[in-house]
Parts: structure tokens; C-alpha cells; sequence
């Protein structure tokens, strides 16, 4: 009452006649500017003992080092070859046992679905159903092998000319899972180095649709030299074209020359049998998998070569294809350089790829030859399969993940 009769009374001194009335609005909108301004003050006052309490947090997790969002990069950031097995062999439930924040639940269950969904991506590609060996290079194919394939040869020794008649196969096997049957005929025609073969001469068939004995009449012809002819090896694959997945191989006939006259026409009917790669070249490769960033080094440095070509133009590249369950991720390649007996690369390729998903990882390199002064077709000179495989790694993968953070360089045959 006494601050209401002083404000009525400064207002009588000031000769300012107003009515009751008024007088109230004027004293209710004083009481409402008091009260927005003692609201504006307690929630400053409330922002700074919050952010007061949350810098002492903070100086808190500074001292000790043991910041929550820094769990799982500390735990992965293993430096020795002893303990890098041990790591790359948690479980899931040992991996995040340590982690109390609802943030790695959601991290880890993002994880989890990006497997599965890799997990459930059908792929077949007959790459990976390559035994890799020197001494059993096999093609294991699901596809019972059956079919019989015909075909004629002839040799003039005077012309030094090779003559070849595709004409035709029978009882072709299909695949279980695809009834449509179209084929063609790969022919490869080899010849023996000290160390590595050669590739000469490759053609296509036609495409025969719809029979399981197709009938092709395509005729080849190429010259080679009495010398390499004795060397030389024919091989015909049987393909299975399908136009909206992989080509599948089904099986092969091989011929040598070494101990084969054919001075007249010679027909021949061959049974199929299981394809074989041949070793056509060698690559070195270097391999460092870094956890922390999640990435694997693939660093190609140098490539060997059986066939040396003539020509000053021709070039080699290489692509590197990274796979994981089988399912291509991305890939990368090199610059053409001129083609020699070694060529050396020394180029540096980086791929991301969890920790959970390293075991499951694959790298195949891929070595094609071009033309470096025009646009040509590429020719695929061979390729090195590195990491999973028949349920185990390879022992250029497996050393790469015993020794993180360390480059294992290692050479690799390039089969065809």
C-alpha cells in the first residue's frame, strides 16, 4: 500500500489528472514488466550454472583421458603384430561390452545391418571358386561337367598357317538354377616360356541360343612359327552366356602340339573336362590394413610378363577390384605404361572396410593390355586373387592382418 499511495501521490504532483481506471492499467503493466524481467534473470541464471557444469566436465574427462566417445577408437588401436590377432578375433559382444552410451548402441546396430544386408546381396562370380595353386589350378564349378565338343585342325608348314574349325558340341550341361541354355566357344591358343604362358591368338564363337547342342561352323585362322608350334597348347572353353549375370565356364578341351602331325585335316571329339588356369605373369604386391582409419593400403609395384609385343605402343594398366562376401564394392586402376619385361607401377590404392567385415574381404587385380596411342580393345593379360577363400586367407592376407600398420609385400601369379 505505501509504494501505491507514493505513486499515487507523484502522479497528483505532477498534476496530471487521470481516472481510477487508468491508474490500474498503469499499475498492472508496472507488475508485468517486473515479472518478464525477473523471468529473463532466472534463465540466464540457469544457462550459466549449466554451462559452468558442463566445462568442469569436460576439464574432468581432459585429465583422466578416458572420454566415452574415444572407447571404441582406443580399444582398436593396436600397434603389435602379438596383439593384432587377438583384435581382429573379438566378438561382437566382447567388442562393445565396454560401451555404456546409447550412441554405440545405435553405431552398433548400423554395423550390424550393413553386414547383413552384404550378407544377403546374391553374387556368384566364378573368380571366387578359384583354388588358388601352382600345383592344382582348378576351376571348381557346381555345374556337372558333361558335353563333348568337335572340332578340326589343319597345319601348312610351308605358309607356317594354323586352321581351325569350330563345328559343334554335344550334351552340354545347364545350370540348376538357369534353364536357358546359350553357349559359345572361348579358344585360347598358348605357348610355353621358360616360366610363364603366353597367350597368342584368343577368339569368340557366335552365340548358340536355346540348345544344349549347338552347332557353331566358325573357322579360325593364324600364323605361327614352326618353333612356337611345338610349344604351342589349344584350349577351347565351353561358355554358358547369360546376358544379365556372370558368363559362367563350364569346361574345357586341351590339345598340345608337341606330339600332334597335322599335315592333312585331323577332326577331332574331345570330352569336356575341368578347367585349368594357366600362369601367365606375376605381380608384386604390397598389402597394410590401418584399423583406426579403416582403410587397406593396396600399393602395386611391379608386373611380370610372359609375351613381350613388338609393337612401341603397347601399353599394360591394372584394375583392382575390392569384394566383400563376394560382392564388389569398388574399384580403382592405374595409368597405361609402356609394357616391358617388368613394369613398375609403384602405384598407392586406398579402400575403406571395417574391422568386421576384414575377414570377409577380398582384392582381385586384374592386368589388361591397350594401345597407348589410340582407343583399342583391352586385352586381360591375368589376375591375382588376394584375401578370403575356401573359408580361409591366403598367406599374403593372413600376414597383413598379424602385423597392423606394417606394409607385406608379396609376388602373386596372374592366371588366366
Amino acid at each position: 500500500m505505501g509504494f501505491t499511495s507514493k505513486f499515487l501521490a507523484v502522479i497528483q504532483n505532477m498534476n496530471i489528472h487521470l481516472g481510477n481506471t487508468m491508474k490500474i492499467i498503469l499499475l498492472g503493466a508496472a507488475g508485468l514488466f517486473l515479472l518478464v524481467s525477473m523471468i529473463i534473470l532466472g534463465w540466464q541464471i540457469y544457462l550459466y550454472c549449466k554451462h559452468r557444469k558442463a566445462k568442469k566436465i569436460k576439464a574432468k574427462i581432459a585429465v583422466s583421458g578416458t572420454d566415452p566417445n574415444k572407447q571404441y577408437t582406443e580399444k582398436s588401436n593396436l600397434s603389435t603384430c602379438s596383439n593384432s590377432a587377438d583384435f581382429l578375433g573379438l566378438s561382437d559382444e566382447d567388442e562393445y561390452s565396454d560401451m555404456k552410451k546409447y550412441d554405440y548402441k545405435v553405431y552398433k546396430l548400423q554395423e550390424s545391418i550393413q553386414k547383413l544386408s552384404l550378407y544377403l546381396q546374391r553374387s556368384d562370380p566364378v573368380d571366387f571358386k578359384l583354388i588358388q595353386s601352382n600345383d592344382d589350378l582348378v576351376v571348381d564349378s557346381n555345374v556337372e561337367l558333361s558335353g563333348n565338343l568337335k572340332f578340326s585342325l589343319l597345319y601348312d608348314k610351308k605358309q607356317s598357317k594354323l586352321q581351325l574349325t569350330v563345328k559343334e558340341a554335344s550334351n552340354l550341361p545347364a545350370r540348376h538354377f538357369n534353364q536357358h541354355t546359350d553357349f559359345f566357344i572361348r579358344i585360347k591358343l598358348f605357348t610355353s616360356l621358360p616360366r610363364y604362358q603366353c597367350i597368342l591368338h584368343q577368339w569368340d564363337t557366335k552365340i548358340v541360343k536355346n540348345t544344349r547342342n549347338p552347332s557353331f561352323g566358325d573357322q579360325y585362322t593364324c600364323f605361327i612359327e614352326k618353333t612356337a608350334y611345338r610349344k604351342a597348347t589349344l584350349k577351347l572353353e565351353v561358355w554358358d552366356f547369360d546376358k544379365y549375370s556372370r558368363r559362367d565356364v563350364l569346361g574345357e578341351v586341351r590339345l598340345p602340339f608337341s606330339d600332334l602331325e597335322l599335315s592333312s585335316t585331323a577332326e577331332f571329339c574331345e570330352k569336356l573336362q575341368k578347367v585349368q588356369k594357366e600362369v601367365t605373369g606375376g605381380i608384386f604386391l604390397s598389402l597394410k590394413y590401418l584399423p583406426t582409419a579403416r582403410k587397406l593400403e593396396v600399393v602395386l609395384l611391379k608386373v611380370k610378363t610372359g609375351c613381350l609385343s613388338t609393337s612401341p605402343d603397347i601399353g599394360i594398366y591394372t584394375r583392382v577390384d575390392f569384394y566383400v562376401n563376394q560382392h564388389r564394392m569398388k574399384h580403382q586402376k592405374t595409368p597405361a605404361k609402356l609394357k616391358s619385361e617388368i613394369t613398375v607401377f609403384n602405384e598407392v590404392m586406398l579402400f575403406t572396410v571395417a574391422d568386421s567385415v576384414i575377414n570377409q574381404s577380398m582384392i582381385i587385380t586384374s592386368v589388361y593390355e591397350t594401345s597407348l596411342s589410340k582407343d583399342s580393345k583391352r586385352h586381360l593379360l591375368g589376375r591375382a586373387y588376394l584375401g578370403r577363400k575356401k573359408s580361409k586367407e591366403d598367406d599374403h592376407w593372413f600376414s597383413m592382418l598379424q602385423c597392423l600398420r606394417q606394409p607385406v609385400s608379396k609376388w602373386h601369379p596372374l592366371l588366366i
